[in-house]
């Protein structure tokens, strides 16, 4: 038992040491030249344009609505995706949001699965991320049939990837349509930065962003959630809040 005890207690150090470090790294880097470098202007236009034909009508106009995880597979069921549900728990499960596969089984569809055991917030920007993985390969005709893993690790690595980072521009878009993006982060270098759930300071998530979340998605930081998971979704909220500044910054988006 002892034996066990040590080795899950390991398990979870482990788990928010890689957290810091992945917000380390994401808090640091600048998002402007990896976007230009893996998307143009008139690529992010497409993607839009397509995701607003498809799944969302309204994006980048309005917030993308919650909705839970049975709703998500009722209102998507008509885009020839298979859907899967699973509670991983766990630090490994819980590093674990999502992944997709292009094509699964007999019937060589696509395959989305989310984990939810994560918050509402957490569950539904997987859901977007997968989405957008279905959207994308089948606009640029992708060639990679592996699956295709969200983990709060992975937002670093996703810079130099040009499909993930597509995908995580319509998550951003969704959560910061333009005209909350506009103010929000037109407005943030003038106001002072709260400090993380790791007691740091953090440069790219602003007050306003923090509220936003609260109040549209219902993430509050300062709710008794565990420290891994809000290191998780910290790491998250700086990598789509800083996604969503440079796509304005540099495409005017």
């Amino acid at each position: 038992m002892a034996d066990l005890v040590t080795a899950g207690e390991a398990s979870r150090a482990l788990a928010l040491d890689d957290a810091h470090s992945e917000i380390r790294f994401l808090e640091q880097h600048d998002y402007g030249r990896p976007l230009r470098r893996a998307l143009g202007r008139a690529e992010v236009r497409t993607i839009v344009a397509e995701a607003r034909g498809t799944v969302w009508p309204h994006l980048n106009d309005e917030s993308v609505r919650l909705v839970s995880p049975d709703e998500f597979t009722r209102f998507w069921s008509g885009l020839g995706v298979q859907f899967r549900l699973a509670k991983l728990r766990g630090a490994e499960g819980l590093a674990l949001l999502g992944f997709y596969v292009r094509k699964m089984g007999g019937s060589k569809l696509p395959l989305i699965c989310v984990n939810t055991a994560h918050h509402p917030a957490a569950v539904g920007a997987a859901f977007s991320h997968e989405m957008g993985h279905h959207l994308i390969g089948r606009l640029f005709d992708s060639r990679k049939d592996h699956a295709r893993f969200l983990t709060y690790t992975s937002y670093g690595e996703h810079l130099d990837d040009p499909e993930e980072l597509a995908a995580d521009v319509l998550v951003s878009l969704g959560v910061f349509p333009a005209p909350i993006a506009r103010k929000m982060f037109m407005q943030s270098e003038k106001g002072m930065m709260p400090k993380d759930p790791a007691g740091e300071i953090s440069s790219a998530v602003s007050d306003s962003v923090l509220k936003h979340f609260e109040l549209r998605y219902g993430l509050n930081f300062g709710e008794p959630l565990p420290s891994a998971k809000k290191l998780q979704y910290l790491a998250a909220l700086i990598h789509f809040a800083k996604l969503r500044r440079a796509l304005l910054t540099e495409y005017g988006i």
